[in-house]
This record gives C-alpha cells, sequence and structure tokens, in this order.
C-alpha cells in the first residue's frame, strides 16, 4: 500500500515450543492472501542445524518473501537453548543495534512485518537484554501464543501480566493444542484452561487450534500444515482481528 504507516507485530510464547512459528506463518499467509504486504522477520534462531527445516525459512516461505535471511534472521546459532548460552558457545554476541537495523530494513518494505521471538518473554538475549525488553524497544503489540492443555492457565497469565507491567499492548491470546488430548481428562483440562483464559485473560482469547503432527519434520508437512490451519475458524478470527488492528492505526 502506497504512503501507508509501515506496521510491527511481535509473536511471543508462554513457553517455547507452544506453536509461535505456526501461528506466525498461518498469519503471514493469511494477511498476504487478503492483499496486505508481509514481511517476517526471527531475530535470533537457535537449533539451527544444516540442512534441517529452519523457523526463518518456514516464515519466509508462507509470507513468500524474498528478503535476505541476513535480516529476516540476523543470528542463527546451532546449539538449541537461550539465545545468550547459544551465542556465547559460539564466541559470538548479539548486538541490539544489529537486531533493530535489520528491523527497520524489513518494516520499510512491507505494510506489516511480524516478528516472531525465541521462547518466552523472559529469555536472555545479552547479558542485559531479555525479550521483554526487545518488545519494549521496537515499540510493537503483542499476540501471545500459550498452550491449552494443563499449565497453560499460569503461563498465560505470568506472561500477559509481564507485559502489562511494561505498558505494552497486546492484540490477543492464541492457545494452541501442542499435544494431541487423547483422554477424557485431557480434553476437560483444555476447556478448563480455555473457559479460565477467557474470564480472566483480559485480552480476546483464541482457540484452542487443533494439533498438528508431524509438522517440524519436513517442509511439505509444514506448509500443508499452514494451509490447513489457516482455514481454521479460530485463526480466521484472529487474521481478522490483525487486519482490523492493521487498518485501524493507518
Amino acid at each position: 500500500m502506497a504512503n501507508s504507516v509501515k506496521l510491527g507485530m511481535f509473536i511471543t510464547g508462554t513457553d517455547t515450543a507452544v506453536g509461535k512459528t505456526l501461528v506466525t506463518a498461518i498469519l503471514a499467509r493469511s494477511l498476504k492472501e487478503l492483499g496486505l504486504d508481509v514481511g517476517v522477520m526471527k531475530p535470533v534462531e537457535t537449533g539451527v542445524v544444516k540442512g534441517r527445516p529452519s523457523d526463518a525459512v518456514r516464515l519466509a516461505r508462507a509470507a513468500q518473501v524474498s528478503d535476505s535471511l541476513d535480516f529476516v534472521r540476523p543470528y542463527a546459532f546451532r546449539l538449541p537453548v537461550a539465545p545468550l548460552d547459544a551465542a556465547k558457545t559460539e564466541r559470538q554476541t548479539i548486538k541490539i543495534p544489529t537486531l533493530m537495523r535489520a528491523y527497520r530494513q524489513l518494516q520499510a518494505q512491507h505494510d506489516l512485518l511480524l516478528v516472531e521471538g525465541a521462547g518466552g518473554v523472559y529469555v536472555p538475549i545479552t547479558p542485559t537484554i531479555d525479550v521483554l525488553d526487545l518488545i519494549e524497544k521496537l515499540k510493537v503489540p503483542v499476540l501471545v501464543v500459550g498452550r491449552a492443555g494443563l499449565g497453560g492457565v499460569n503461563h498465560a497469565m505470568l506472561t500477559l501480566n509481564a507485559l502489562r507491567e511494561r505498558k505494552i499492548p497486546i492484540l490477543a491470546l492464541v492457545l494452541n493444542q501442542t499435544v494431541p488430548a487423547k483422554t477424557a481428562v485431557a480434553r476437560r483440562q483444555e476447556r478448563s484452561t480455555l473457559e479460565l483464559l477467557r474470564e480472566s485473560a483480559g485480552v480476546p482469547v483464541i482457540g484452542p487450534l487443533p494439533y498438528m503432527a508431524g509438522v517440524d519434520a519436513r517442509f511439505a508437512r509444514y506448509d500443508w500444515a499452514v494451509g490447513k490451519l489457516a482455514a481454521n475458524s479460530e485463526m480466521k478470527k484472529l487474521t481478522k482481528l490483525v487486519l482490523a488492528s492493521v487498518r485501524g492505526t493507518r
């Protein structure tokens, strides 16, 4: 969109492996199909192994962008630990100005830039900066992704309250089924998590999104899952919510 305000949005999680990348990828594809020029960014990615699908590449595929991977993912490390420790292991230093330059470069090229964090809000990036600090520096609203099952209420509320303490705008909370609910007890735990958070979160609660097996294995399976979940009624709600937020700030 010519002469439009360039916007950003940060996707964080209540924990690691809660489905942040999948939700970000679905949003990128869905918003692009609605005519929005969407960019993606994963400032720091750990657990990157040559020959295996990476989160940054998955996001770029979903958004169908040709932006340089050096901007989409300024830092990549092999060890699957917190960014600070992963960088130390490879005797590197993550520089916040480098992340900010990459963010501004991508932001200038797209109507909306979706930025996916690493783990949760208190994950350290440098000795003095964590994910929460980075969000604050970017000055963007946040979408929180959490797990639908047992423990989901506590983790979600801790994350939401941490963001509120910094007066960071929260767009919504998305609950994801990270493991299949095979028993009656597991299904009841999911319903309880959803009901309690809808009562107490203070933001729109989306989900739960259904469990998708094997999405980390290969690109074809991941692309299939993104397409399938894009048609999910809860993801459609989220897409409309994000689109309305974008249009409301123009």
